[in-house]
C-alpha cells in the first residue's frame, strides 16, 4: 500500500522497478485480456448481490458422507465441482456465498477509509499550516504503528465481528488517501481556478467541494479500486488468525482458516480459496493500474 503513495509524495525513485513491472502487465494483456478481467470482476460483483444463482448446492447442507471429496467427485446431491468439506458442504457453493461478505467487508471498510482520508487530505492541503501539521502528524504516527498487530490486538479484546472489521480496517487504508488527497490540493491551490473562485468569495465549502474534490477524484477512484484488494488481504489475514469473521458467517479468510488444519489430505480446502483471493486483489491492481494510466491520474 505504501508504494502507490510513495510514487505519488515524491518519493519514487526506489519504487520505480515495480511499477515497470506493472506497465509490463498492462502491456501484455492485451484489449481481450482486458475484456476478461472486467468480467471477473462483474462475476465477482453478481456473486456477492445474488449468490444464491451461481451456488449450485445449499452452502450450508451438510452430508458427513459426502466429506473430504475431492475437487470433480460427486455425491448423491450432483457433481461438487470443487470438492466438499468436513461436514460434506459443496466448497464451490460456499467460496461463492463468502463473496458477499468478503465484498462487502473489503468495499465498505475502504469507503469509510476514503472518505476519513480524502475530508483530512482536503482540509490539510487547502488551510495548510497547524491544520496541515496536525492532521499529517496524525497519518504518520499511525502509519508508524504496527496497525495489522494493532488490528488484532483490538479484535481480540473487543470480540470478532464484522461491526468491529469495519472500524479496524478503515485505520489501515485512510493514511493513504489523506497523503495522496494532500498532494493533490497543495498543487490545485495555487492553481488560477482556485484563486478566482477565493476573488468572487466562493465558500470554503464551495472550493473544497465543487472545486477541489472534482479535480482529484480520478485518482481517489484509482486508490479505492487498489485499496478494496489490500483491505480483502486484511480481512482474510485476520480471519484466518481467528480474529475476524467467526462461523456462521463466510468469506474467503476464513474458509482458508477453516481448511488449513487439513492441508496435507485435503488441499482443496485451503488451496482453492486462496486462489481466488489471489487472483481477486490482482485483478483490482491490474485494473486499478489500468484506470490510473488511461485517465491520466498518474501525472
Amino acid at each position: 500500500m505504501s508504494i502507490v503513495v510513495a510514487k505519488r509524495t515524491g518519493e519514487g525513485p526506489a519504487r520505480a522497478p515495480e511499477h515497470r513491472v506493472w506497465g509490463r502487465l498492462i502491456k501484455m494483456l492485451g484489449s481481450r485480456g482486458w475484456i476478461l478481467l472486467v468480467l471477473f470482476l462483474l462475476l465477482l460483483v453478481a456473486a456477492s448481490i445474488v449468490p444464491d444463482v451461481f451456488a449450485p448446492h445449499d452452502h450450508d447442507a451438510q452430508n458427513l458422507r459426502s466429506r473430504l471429496l475431492g475437487p470433480g467427485e460427486s455425491s448423491p446431491e450432483g457433481l461438487h465441482l470443487l470438492g466438499t468439506d468436513t461436514l460434506g458442504r459443496d466448497l464451490f457453493s460456499r467460496m461463492v456465498v463468502g463473496t458477499r461478505l468478503t465484498m462487502f467487508i473489503a468495499v465498505t471498510a475502504t469507503l469509510i477509509g476514503a472518505g476519513i482520508g480524502v475530508l483530512f487530505g482536503l482540509l490539510g492541503g487547502y488551510f495548510g499550516g497547524r491544520i496541515d501539521r496536525l492532521l499529517m502528524r496524525l497519518g504518520e504516527a499511525q502509519t508508524a504503528m504496527p496497525m495489522f498487530l494493532v488490528a488484532i490486538l483490538l479484535l481480540s479484546l473487543l470480540g470478532p465481528n464484522v461491526g468491529i472489521l469495519l472500524v479496524v480496517l478503515p485505520c489501515l487504508v485512510w493514511p493513504i488517501f489523506a497523503r495522496v488527497v494532500r498532494a493533490e490540493a497543495l498543487r490545485l491551490r495555487e492553481e488560477t481556478f482556485i484563486e478566482a473562485s477565493v476573488a468572487t468569495g466562493c465558500s470554503t465549502s464551495t472550493i473544497l467541494g465543487r472545486h477541489l474534490l472534482p479535480n482529484v477524484a480520478p485518482r481517489i477512484l484509482v486508490l479505492c479500486v487498489i485499496e478494496i484488494g489490500h483491505v480483502m488481504l486484511s480481512e482474510a489475514g485476520l480471519s484466518f488468525l481467528g480474529v475476524g469473521v467467526q462461523p456462521p458467517d463466510t468469506t474467503w479468510g476464513l474458509l482458508i482458516s477453516e481448511g488449513r488444519p487439513l492441508l496435507a489430505v485435503a488441499w482443496w480446502l485451503t488451496i482453492l480459496p486462496g486462489v481466488l483471493l489471489g487472483i481477486s486483489v490482482l485483478v483490482l491492481n491490474l485494473l486499478g493500474r489500468y484506470w490510473e494510466a488511461r485517465s491520466g491520474a498518474a501525472g
